[in-house]
């Protein structure tokens, strides 16, 4: 018994070890940068890319091995009026479908994370077409889609944006924007502070 409920909590703890991991390439850069203040964090975490697969099948073979666990049938001892210890919070089936949600939601975010973060549609305010610029980055350290919708999203809260389109695989982001409200060296500074390095200018 002692095993069986050692066996429940080694996989429940897996799944939810593993789902996390599936974040890290994002959240990892995040904490550094904004906790430790170390820039271009994100270098540090692209090998994690690699993992992803392997991480989300120990997460839900772990996942699956947790439910068997639980919903298996127990063998009933012949003990007359024996009381059954009821189970605490962490070994319950309440907790283990929040570990299971908990775990598709990881998995939706890490791989369809624009579900999340729809892309910001703002509306086109006339102004003079001189003050319209583009400018192509390089960014180093994208690994995945939710890269782009982490840089996409987080330029796009800055005035004067007009459309930006960010690529991990050609690791560049384009942003078109008005300079009267903007400048580059501050769409720079909102992508370096999610962990993020700029290197040269695209367009020089």
């Amino acid at each position: 018994m002692a095993i069986t409920k050692l066996n429940k909590k080694a996989s429940m703890g897996t799944a939810l070890f593993s789902a996390v991991s599936l974040k890290l390439c994002c959240w990892g850069p995040l904490f550094l940068t904004g906790v430790a203040g170390i820039s271009g964090s994100s270098v540090y975490f692209s090998w994690l890319i690699t993992l992803k697969p392997y991480l989300l099948a120990i997460a839900f073979l772990s996942l699956g091995f947790a439910f068997y666990q639980v919903y298996k049938k127990k063998k009933v001892d012949n003990c007359g009026n024996c009381e059954t210890d009821k189970p605490s919070f962490f070994k319950s089936k309440f907790y283990l479908w929040l570990v299971a949600v908990f775990v598709v939601v990881m998995t939706l975010v890490s791989y369809y994370p624009q579900i999340f973060h729809p892309t910001a549609t703002k509306g086109i305010v006339a102004t003079n077409n001189t003050h319209i610029q583009s400018v192509k980055l390089n960014v180093e350290g994208m690994v995945c889609s939710g890269c782009e919708v982490n840089i996409n999203h987080s330029v796009n809260k800055l005035d004067g944006i007009l459309g930006i389109k960010t690529s991990h695989l050609k690791g560049t982001s384009e942003i078109k924007f008005d300079t009267t409200k903007t400048t580059v060296s501050e769409i720079e500074k909102v992508i370096k502070s999610k962990g993020y390095i700029i290197k040269n200018n695209a367009n020089e």
